[in-house]
């Protein structure tokens, strides 16, 4: 990984570079399927993309252009990403970020999915990840569909392990 960059918005960057180490850690060290379960061998390639999810509704945030409606959803968003109460608590590995992830997700498909070209003109300018952002999109929230069918498997048997 690169050296962190601090710049005068270091607190955006050094979260960012937090989530992505965190991530790779989690997954080079390979103890993960022990802990979750081997469904998050598919996902974790996905939360590899969430520091970049993320850095890209901040840019559509911070733009003048884009309709008040749509800074609402990021709010909203951000709102969830930020509170301490989760649908799957954080301090799991990988499972903890899993809804975080659906939500930024379910935010970008409904830009996507708004019919305002200029908007996803603005998706794409914006995405600083490696991959097309919209199939990327459509990827994660195939997946998406995949994995929730094996979350309740997981905790059952997680629970299961502990008695």
């Amino acid at each position: 990984m690169d050296k962190l960059s601090v710049s005068k918005k270091g607190s955006f960057d050094d979260f960012y570079h937090r989530i992505r180490k965190k991530i790779l850690s989690w997954f080079k060290s390979g103890k993960l399927d022990k802990k979750t379960g081997k469904w998050t061998d598919n996902f974790l390639q996905y939360l590899l993309v969430f520091p970049d999810l993320v850095h890209l509704l901040i840019k559509l945030f911070s733009d003048r252009e884009v309709p008040p409606r749509i800074k609402g959803f990021i709010v909203m968003g951000f709102a969830y990403l930020i509170s301490p109460i989760d649908i799957i608590p954080d301090f799991i590995p990988v499972a903890g970020l899993i809804d975080d992830l659906l939500i930024t997700v379910i935010i970008l498909n409904k830009i996507i999915n708004s019919g305002d070209e200029k908007l996803v003109g603005k998706v794409k300018s914006y995405w600083a990840g490696e991959d097309d952002i919209l199939v990327k999109v459509r990827e994660i929230t195939g997946v998406m569909n995949d994995v929730s069918s094996q979350i309740p498997k997981s905790i059952s048997d997680f629970l299961k392990k502990r008695k």
